[in-house]
């Protein structure tokens, strides 16, 4: 007889529990009472996030730019953060996190003057036999997800992942890549800071989001330049806190 052992018992109870979840989702008290439920609770979450990120993000975005500059670590801001920085002058409607772009070749200096400094490192994924690398940082009840770029096929690439609902604190994940024509830094005020930016900022936003960039779009499909590999093909192994 095969002998139980702590892993196996784990996806046992790992599989009941998917079992029992989906046999849930099929109920009307799922319907019309926990799923409008949870739904509520993730967007007063979701508020809350992006209320504080309102009220803080300013404190964070010093700090962290502090930390870069005293390490002489090239970072700029990135994806939403930067379009809000450049179209709004303010961080967008419902964002709840910064984004931040570095070179992948500065993480590890990246990691030391962070955590010297306060930064907790809560999430990390490595795409399995690659380079690519995303990382997030927790910072007084704030995160920065820091997208790091490297060049490939004379395109300056970045990884992320699409994390699977469940919590676990190792966790395998579909890859996904932004490209991006090459770029340069410079430099813009945003909330009275001095901030990095990629030169072509222009040109870099259009790329992601394409020219409708310039107007609020509530109903925006996803970053043009997105693209998701199939599991198969490119994975992404790491962690997260819960």
């Amino acid at each position: 007889t095969l002998k139980s052992t702590p892993l196996s018992d784990s996806m046992t109870r790992k599989n009941l529990k998917h079992a029992a979840l989906n046999l849930l989702k099929k109920t009307m008290l799922y319907k019309h009472v926990y799923h409008p439920y949870a739904a509520a609770r993730v967007a007063t979450l979701q508020r809350r996030r992006h209320e504080r990120l309102i009220g803080e993000g300013r404190a964070l975005l010093h700090d962290f730019a502090r930390c870069c500059t005293e390490g002489q670590i090239p970072y700029w801001l990135e994806f939403g953060t930067l379009l809000g920085a450049w179209r709004d002058a303010a961080f967008i409607q419902n964002d709840e996190d910064i984004d931040i772009g570095a070179r992948l070749e500065d993480a590890a200096r990246l990691y030391q003057a962070l955590t010297k400094n306060g930064f907790q490192l809560v999430r990390e994924f490595h795409v399995v036999g690659e380079n690519g690398l995303e990382q997030t940082y927790e910072y007084h009840g704030l995160t920065v997800d820091i997208m790091y770029f490297y060049e490939q096929d004379g395109l300056s690439w970045c990884n992320g992942v699409e994390l699977p609902e469940t919590c676990n604190k190792l966790v395998k994940a579909q890859v996904t890549a932004h490209w991006f024509r090459p770029f340069t830094l410079s430099t813009m005020n945003f909330l009275d800071l001095e901030l990095s930016i990629p030169a072509n900022t222009e040109e870099h936003l259009i790329e992601i989001f394409g020219e409708g960039y310039r107007v609020y779009d509530p109903d925006f499909p996803g970053d043009l330049n997105k693209r998701y590999y199939p599991v198969a093909e490119k994975q992404a192994i790491g962690y997260r806190t819960c």
